[in-house]
């Protein structure tokens, strides 16, 4: 497990400080995939100091994996005396952190830590991590990206449950991650429904703790803790879920929400976001935040009174109405002219246009949600999947259309 120097002196190319590596989801495999059987050791604390004397230090240094879990909450106060050193001996320093608070993830980035990555590790992030770091791309202490990506925040509203919101922004995230592969655009997906969101149960995600952590003290929240709420769901989503337990929706204030969104967009290109239907205190901020804001509705009486009472309260508060882009979801097939006719009589009636037409996915669309699935994983040919796919592509060029006014 040991590469041998010339001197004689015992190095390895990367140094794993951890109880049990198992316990940190997708870090074995990394391991395996990126060092093989012989290109890593594990050791204690008390014994790095002596691996980085026998290397040199310096660019000859091995990089220096620090794990910590709720487990390791205990040595804290070795673990920052570790990176300290490491750090100062010229070694690259990533962190792995497991549900620790943001505070703990903030300390041990002050502490000289390069970068960290939350588990479960997706494939390849290890290797990216290391090899930005040892190009100098790490994340320094004060932000997430030594550069602000200043993303375009899409938030998703329903005007009334079951209307289907959630599905569509899901899924428009997950189409965007997928379609910005090949541009190496980042995309996050907000879930701010703080008592009922559903985002985790669509993608099959757990709900970490540490986004209960972070939530609860929004004054002291920065970059490094909520990239520590936040979870990978394949290779460019990052996601933050509502937390396990129901909360109340003010525990954010107008100024909080603020703070998490300007993260959320200075980490990632697009920042999707999952509003719940009650209108709270900080919904003007996300609305003013926004670059544009779908409001989605379905073809019944209950989605017309919401959507009135919607635009009332926006007039009221004398809120712009030109980031609005209506979406009409289940819009009836191509024979039922009736419900076309009613479709139309509709917006008529509300002063609107519909910018989106969302077509009626069947029990397709229900099963990818209760699967935990995609609809381009699960019906990949599904009608509202080809058309939520159509929206992506336009938010792209939205994108880089603003990347090209910026440049």
């Amino acid at each position: 497990m040991l590469k041998r120097k010339r001197d004689g002196a015992a190095t390895a190319e990367l140094v794993v400080v951890a109880t049990d590596p198992s316990r940190f989801g997708g870090l074995p495999r990394e391991l395996d995939a990126d060092f093989g059987g012989g290109g890593w050791i594990r050791a204690e604390p008390q014994q790095v100091p002596g691996i980085l004397e026998a290397a040199g230090g310096g660019e000859a240094a091995p990089t220096v994996l620090v794990c910590a879990g709720p487990e390791d909450m205990s040595r804290l106060d070795t673990l920052l005396a570790l990176v300290t050193h490491c750090a100062r001996r010229g070694a690259v320093v990533i962190v792995v952190v497991d549900e620790i608070a943001p505070v703990a993830v903030h300390r041990l980035m002050r502490a000289g830590a390069t970068d960290f990555l939350p588990t479960p590790l997706s494939t390849g992030a290890l290797m990216e991590s290391i090899s930005s770091a040892r190009r100098g791309e790490g994340a320094p202490a004060d932000s997430v990206e030594s550069k602000g990506r200043d993303g375009l925040i899409y938030p998703v509203y329903g005007v009334a449950g079951g209307v289907g919101a959630t599905t569509f922004a899901v899924n428009l995230a997950w189409e965007i991650a997928q379609e910005s592969r090949k541009s190496g655009l980042r995309v996050c997906l907000l879930d701010l429904d703080f008592q009922y969101g559903s985002v985790a149960t669509y993608l099959d995600m757990p709900r970490r703790d540490s986004v209960l952590d972070f939530l609860s003290d929004m004054s002291r929240a920065d970059a490094q803790g909520f990239a520590a709420a936040l979870e990978e769901r394949g290779a460019r989503l990052s996601v933050f879920t509502a937390p396990a337990d129901a909360l109340p929706l003010n525990i954010v204030s107008a100024d909080g929400m603020q703070r998490l969104l300007a993260m959320a967009a200075d980490s990632h290109d697009v920042v999707i976001v999952d509003l719940p239907t009650a209108l709270t205190e900080w919904t003007e901020a996300a609305l003013n935040a926004a670059q544009r804001f779908w409001a989605v509705m379905e073809i019944d009486m209950r989605s017309a009174q919401n959507m009135l009472r919607f635009l009332r309260a926006l007039q009221a508060e004398d809120l712009p109405f030109d980031k609005l882009d209506y979406v009409m979801n289940r819009v009836p097939g191509f024979g039922d002219f009736g419900a076309k006719g009613r479709v139309k009589k509709m917006a008529e009636t509300l002063g609107i246009e519909y910018g989106v037409l969302l077509p009626d996915g069947g029990k397709a669309v229900v099963q990818a949600c209760d699967h935990g699935s995609p609809l381009a994983d699960f019906a990949s040919g599904n009608p509202l999947r080809k058309e939520i796919r159509k929206t992506a592509r336009a938010v792209l060029e939205e994108v880089q259309a603003s990347r090209v006014a910026l440049a």
